[in-house]
């Protein structure tokens, strides 16, 4: 926690959230009170008050009362049941003669943390070190959630104790470190969305509660139809988006910077600590444990960007028409360079996304996916990290001696546990086990609002491959008859054993996440790794495929030559 000049004088407003519970109509009733409240020694020239408390949206929850005086404000909500979330907006002004920033946020990873971790507090739209100026207003949004994936009622109350530090401005230099990101970008066509209480998609609104990465709530979005698009954008958030009129789903990952644990070495699975950034913020460039760094994935050839938008489930449809949905046979047999091409298309008018460059997968933005996976923002809770479930589903026979041993997965599945095994002849998600029942343990974040078939479904291409003993570009069966643009491309160094494991990168999910020396179960999780390696295998894998087990998953990574497979499918990717 960053503490600036000891000239700066400090007013502290204390947020205290009460929640308790009862039971309705056998729904979990959640009442939740709200208290702000501040004491402050310094002068009438230093005044930060509270001015006003209005309702933000409201998802399955209702407000009992609200009100605010001075430096303090109450507030009182229901949440009925799982999926349940209340935004409430706060104003605060500065009543005084000396302008004010915001030094510290203090108080809600303390309380996520405690019982019941299924019951999250945020705080949107307010960055420390802000400036709130002599005079100035500035509102933000403190959000309660019931997490989705829920499966019990609370059977105790919950506090939160939300600490805002105001400093006086002297003059002093402000530290660079914020713990906030940019807004998802949505341009184009592209339409935010959320999700209903029945799994539906719906039009979400970015003025209001649309995502919250502390109720590992990612953002996500879809691409539609010409023909519903201009409908779709003029439509009233809530509007449920048809199925039909779907050709992409997509989830934002932010800019982030992580915390070096395993710089070359081994490592027990573990919460990996993530802060988020923004562009304007100094670049984290650490080298040792212990140090940040921000993560490679968000520098795109010349450019640092916001973040960007992952395709939520692996590729579907055809080479002509490619989609990204779930429930369908994920696209396959094409060659590293047809992949690539296929993904490139669908930066055009027919999906809206002309402003957006559409591109296959590399191997540094799976890794940062799976890092933020494995932090408090995915699927670890109070430090304790739970592994991503295998998608185990195979339209194959998988007899040899049929002539189609393995084949598409169908996306969007989970097996029956972590490491299930393959389940063959399937034309669907096994009963009950698609991506808005019990497929979300295939979430990156246990719920509907993560990003699927991360471990297992089908081998993904990725467009990283080790460089020739020269250090020249190495097409193997790719297609590709030159390197692509090193934007679209990672590059590593020549290596020429499957076990030597010095040649991968911070950031990528490799190296760092080895458990073991060696060994099959090398990995995290006991996931396999196996580098690639010239002349033959230079071409990087990702994630597994459907009869992998305990092998397969989100850490998991293998070679190949690059050429086509019946099993070897790919991954999109939206850079703004």
């Amino acid at each position: 926690m960053y503490r600036s000049s000891v000239r700066r004088k400090n007013i502290i407003l204390v947020i205290l959230m009460i929640i308790l519970v009862g039971m309705t109509i056998g729904y979990s009733a959640l009442s939740s009170y709200l208290t702000i409240n501040g004491t402050s020694n310094i002068t009438s020239d230093f005044k930060v008050v509270f001015t006003d408390i209005q309702e933000g949206t409201m998802n399955s929850a209702t407000t009992v009362s609200k009100s605010y005086e001075g430096t303090s404000a109450t507030f009182q909500v229901k949440l009925d049941k799982p999926g349940s979330n209340a935004e409430y907006i706060v104003t605060v002004q500065n009543q005084g003669k000396l302008d004010a920033y915001l030094e510290s946020i203090e108080g809600i990873d303390e309380a996520n943390n405690k019982a019941p971790t299924y019951i999250t507090f945020s705080v949107k739209d307010l960055s420390v070190n802000e400036k709130l100026g002599a005079g100035e207003s500035k509102t933000f949004k403190v959000i309660v959630s019931y997490n989705m994936s829920a499966t019990e009622i609370p059977e105790e109350s919950k506090q939160l104790t939300l600490k805002l530090n105001y400093s006086q401005d002297t003059g002093a230099e402000i530290p660079g470190i914020v713990g906030t990101f940019e807004e998802p970008v949505i341009k184009d066509g592209l339409i935010p969305v959320m999700y209903d209480t029945e799994g539906n998609t719906v039009k979400a609104d970015t003025n209001g509660y649309w995502y919250n990465y502390e109720a590992k709530e990612w953002a996500n979005a879809v691409a539609v139809t010409t023909a519903s698009r201009a409908t779709y954008q003029s439509a009233p958030a809530g509007t449920q988006i048809n199925e039909e009129d779907i050709l992409a789903y997509y989830v934002w990952i932010p800019r982030y910077r992580y915390k070096l644990w395993n710089v070359d070495g081994v490592s027990d699975e573990q919460e990996i600590e993530i802060e988020f950034e923004t562009t304007s913020t100094a670049k984290a460039e650490g080298t040792q444990n212990g140090e940040w760094l921000t993560h490679p994935a968000f520098t795109f050839g010349d450019e640092e960007i916001s973040g960007f938008w992952f395709g939520k489930f692996e590729m579907t449809g055809t080479g002509e028409a490619p989609t990204i949905k779930p429930n369908q046979m994920s696209l396959t047999n094409q060659n590293v360079a047809t992949q690539f091409n296929t993904i490139q298309s669908m930066s055009s008018e027919t999906y809206g996304l002309t402003l957006y460059d559409s591109h296959m997968i590399k191997s540094m933005e799976w890794g940062a996916v799976a890092y933020l996976t494995n932090s408090k923002y995915g699927r670890c809770t109070g430090g304790i990290c739970e592994e991503v479930w295998i998608n185990n589903v195979n339209t194959g026979t998988g007899e040899e001696e049929n002539g189609v041993q393995w084949g598409p997965s169908i996306t969007g599945c989970s097996g029956a546990s972590v490491s299930a095994s393959v389940m063959n002849n399937m034309t669907s998600c096994e009963s009950g086990r698609d991506y808005k029942h019990e497929g979300v343990k295939a979430s990156t974040t246990n719920n509907i609002y993560g990003i699927y078939d991360m471990s297992g479904g089908g081998w993904e291409g990725t467009m990283a491959a080790i460089a020739s003993a020269e250090g020249t570009f190495q097409s193997s069966s790719s297609g590709f008859s030159t390197q692509p643009d090193s934007k679209y491309f990672d590059l590593y160094p020549n290596n020429t054993s499957s076990t030597d494991f010095s040649k991968g990168k911070l950031g990528d999910a490799t190296k760092e996440t080895r458990k073991v020396d060696t060994g099959n179960g090398n990995g995290w999780y006991g996931d396999y790794g196996w580098f690639p390696y010239t002349p033959s295998s230079p071409w990087f894998g990702r994630g597994g495929y459907a009869y992998d087990g305990s092998g397969t998953g989100l850490v998991r990574f293998g070679y190949s030559h690059g050429g086509k497979y019946s099993h070897v499918c790919s991954r999109a990717v939206l850079t703004p």
